[in-house]
């Protein structure tokens, strides 16, 4: 198997630069922001990469440094690097001619205003915090605007105050091409470049209804893509949640609407995995308590993806991994199970890799689903450790199953070996065959007497 750190070494050089003077907001802004969304592996690099940078505009040092102070290894040097890429923290490069040299560009994060509006980042906090924390931290960095209504503005405009004309200068001037947080690409412009979002197949589908292509503005087609992103939400279950969004006589799609109603359907199911795992504890507690209660460590790594994952992009990789595809049917029942099933997302997930993986079976059957999700919510199956249990059950009895089945196939295969190959029919199918013989033999005998006499009454005649 490749990795892509599998050519990074501790004695490769790491030039350090920035393109702007970073602040104690941007500090604050990468800590509040953007830590909950790289981890803190990503966040301490940069940090790591700033300290270096406060003092010299240009630093030049080795990775073992990195990987010493941080006390990580390469792979997780590795990872926090590229989160800091992905968030446009962090622009790397490597010399054409020795490919040991590595030249990093420190980058300062969105303001946070700019943050909050880029819908993209804006999601993906909240599917990480939930709406509650979101709005803490949205408080604490925009403060809203006072009432003004008793006051009259009065201030001035810079032509009012400063007398400057541009005819009296014959130099041209130049707008410095550098690169601020008031020019950084979206987030959301990023991911859309390479999105698989079927557009014409969507777009189709609405004008069937009575919302034409011109509701879809450029803003809610840049919601929409961030819902896809996020929640891997097809084209089908996406135009469900328009035309509920989608004002009736109007036919015109409010953002606001479309955004509470996904937030609604989704973020609805997190929280309760949230309250079955608590956002401060990290993946380090998480698997101390499930080795305490006797999980072993393959089955808590299934917990903690089950944990960490959507269910549709659960599905889609199992799929994905056994070369098939996520059909309508398996999205409809998904969709069923995370509307009308009492169990968590992370239970789901142990359901369909049960059925899927464990059992092996080409699709999700809907039978067979709703069988185990009735069963697991009649049990009162609240968490994925208690799913991992319920799975082994349901192996174990088939396995006995299996077992009895095979045992009395033998035990057939034996008696008939017992008996011999002259039995090849039952007793009172012989017993029919001599009895006809026998009877027959008589039937003839009998017959030929009478033919006797028949003929002695002729003879006596004559």
């Amino acid at each position: 198997m490749s990795y892509p750190w599998k050519n990074l070494r501790p004695k490769d050089t790491l030039i350090l630069n920035k393109s702007t003077v970073l602040s104690d907001l941007n500090v604050s802004t990468v800590l509040s922001l953007y830590q909950p969304l790289m981890g803190i592996n990503a966040a301490s690099l940069y940090l790591l990469i700033k300290e270096y940078l406060n003092v010299l505009d240009e630093k030049e040092l080795t990775l073992s440094d990195i990987l010493t102070q941080l006390d990580i290894g390469i792979r997780e040097y590795y990872e926090a690097r590229t989160r800091l890429e992905a968030y446009g923290l962090l622009k790397v490069f490597n010399h054409k001619e020795n490919e040991g040299i590595y030249l990093f560009i420190l980058e300062a994060p969105l303001a946070p205003i700019h943050f909050f509006n880029d819908t993209m980042l804006r999601m993906l906090l909240t599917e990480k915090l939930g709406e509650r924390l979101v709005s803490e931290r949205r408080e604490k960095f925009i403060k809203p605007v006072q009432s003004n209504d008793n006051y009259r503005e009065i201030t001035k405009s810079f032509q009012d105050v400063i007398n400057f004309n541009m005819e009296n200068y014959t130099e041209s001037f130049n707008v410095i091409d550098t690169p601020n947080e008031l020019t950084k690409t979206s987030l959301v412009d990023e991911i859309s470049k390479d999105s698989d979002f079927d557009w014409s197949f969507f777009t189709s589908g609405l004008n069937k209804h009575f919302i034409s292509s011109q509701a879809i503005t450029p803003e809610i087609k840049k919601l929409i893509e961030t819902f896809h992103s996020i929640y891997a939400i097809n084209e089908l279950d996406m135009q469900k949640f328009v035309l509920e969004a989608a004002d009736i006589t109007s036919g015109k799609v409010n953002e606001k609407t479309l955004t509470r109603i996904i937030h609604d359907h989704y973020l609805g199911k997190t929280k309760q995995v949230r309250s079955e795992t608590p956002a401060s504890q990290d993946d380090n507690t998480r698997s101390s308590q499930l080795r305490a209660k006797g999980i072993s460590r393959e089955e808590i790594e299934i917990i903690l993806h089950a944990e960490k994952t959507q269910p549709f992009a659960y599905l889609k990789s199992i799929k994905q991994q056994k070369g098939g595809y996520v059909s309508s049917n398996e999205t409809w029942l998904l969709k069923e199970l995370v509307e009308q099933a009492p169990l968590s997302t992370a239970v789901i997930n142990i359901l369909m890799n049960y059925i899927l993986v464990v059992k092996n079976a080409p699709t999700l059957e809907k039978n067979l689903a709703n069988k185990i999700a009735n069963d697991w919510a009649q049990s009162k199956v609240n968490s994925p450790e208690e799913a991992i249990i319920k799975v082994k059950e349901l192996y174990d009895s088939v396995r006995e199953k299996n077992k009895q089945t095979q045992s009395q196939t033998r035990s057939k295969s034996k008696y008939k070996q017992s008996s011999g190959r002259k039995e090849t029919l039952p007793s009172w199918a012989s017993e029919s065959e001599q009895t006809d013989e026998k009877i027959s033999k008589e039937e003839e005998e009998a017959f030929r007497e009478k033919l006797r006499k028949i003929r002695k009454q002729k003879s006596g005649d004559d």
